[in-house]
């Protein structure tokens, strides 16, 4: 488990290192209850929130999908008028 550090406004985050130049850069990672930002808003953001952030690759397409499907097969089909088909000319 890597250190949680506090920064001046009081948000939490993890000192993440990395090369540029053969020198060493420390990056922050903000964290919401341990986990970083960006997993806990893969895990706990439903698809209009990707929606509206654009993340379109982040949406569950294929449960949608299939949930559009059952609802079409659940409902009843409307009543159709035959009466007036019978005049039509083609």
């Amino acid at each position: 488990m890597k250190k949680i550090h506090i920064d001046k406004n009081g948000r939490e985050f993890i000192k993440e290192t990395y090369f540029v130049g053969g020198k060493m850069k420390f990056r922050r990672v903000y964290v919401i209850d341990g986990i970083p930002a960006d997993e806990f808003y893969e895990k706990n953001a439903t698809d209009l929130d990707f929606y509206l952030n654009g993340d379109y690759e982040l949406i569950n397409s294929a449960k949608d999908f299939n949930n559009h499907f059952k609802e079409q097969d659940n409902k009843e089909p409307d009543s159709v008028d035959n009466e007036g088909l019978e005049n039509l000319p083609f």
